[in-house]
């Protein structure tokens, strides 16, 4: 199992983690002109990564804890034209078949796919192992890649083409102070008015 992962330096510490948790090879690129890449150029960069590494199943996230997007699985399937299943609870490989129970409101569907393919998974799909003294002295050992856009091909990946850029941080506006009504029998009155002067009635 190769795990892939793209961001700044201290992305290597997460990668060596999954080395230490079993992972038999690490891959990380970084590059200072993929800062402030989109959910597309995310994905471009990671397919890359991944069809340089060859691969008969990705493994994925829902999303990140940054962008929060929750597209980027979807659009890397798509560029090594494999096939997506998403919101993965449970997930077992049969041959060549990928066999999913996939989370929904209501439950969860039952989803067949073949292989190749690119699945996201949920967060209660596994327990993670910790890294035992040994997987972590293991880890030093195993092969590390560090890439860059230009390492796979990307050179214009990112820069001006990173699709996204900020252009300013501030704080989130207090919340203005509520009204309490207290009902003396004519309370549902001032609950309509208030109702029909925000035009939700």
């Amino acid at each position: 199992m190769t795990v892939v992962s793209m961001g700044p330096e201290r992305g290597m510490d997460a990668v060596r983690k999954a080395l230490a948790m079993g992972a038999a090879k690490g891959v990380l690129i970084s590059d200072d002109g993929l800062r402030g890449s989109d959910a597309l150029t995310t994905a471009r960069v990671l397919a890359a990564a991944i069809r340089r590494e060859g691969f008969d199943l990705v493994i994925t996230a829902t999303e990140s804890t940054d962008g929060y997007t929750g597209v980027v699985s979807q659009m890397i399937a798509e560029l090594l034209d494999v096939p997506a299943v998403t919101f993965a609870k449970t997930l077992e490989v049969d041959g060549t078949t990928l066999k999913v129970k996939r989370q929904t409101e209501a439950g969860y569907d039952l989803v067949e796919a073949g292989l190749p393919a690119v699945v996201s998974v949920t967060a209660g799909v596994n327990e993670p192992r910790y890294p035992s003294l040994k997987g972590i002295m293991g880890a030093k050992s195993k092969p590390l890649d560090r890439l860059t856009a230009g390492d796979l091909g990307l050179d214009g990946a990112g820069g001006g083409t990173a699709g996204q850029s900020i252009t300013g941080v501030e704080p989130a506006p207090q919340r203005a102070a509520g009204s309490i009504v207290k009902d003396d029998g004519e309370g549902y009155k001032r609950i309509a008015d208030f109702l029909a002067e925000k035009k939700v009635i």
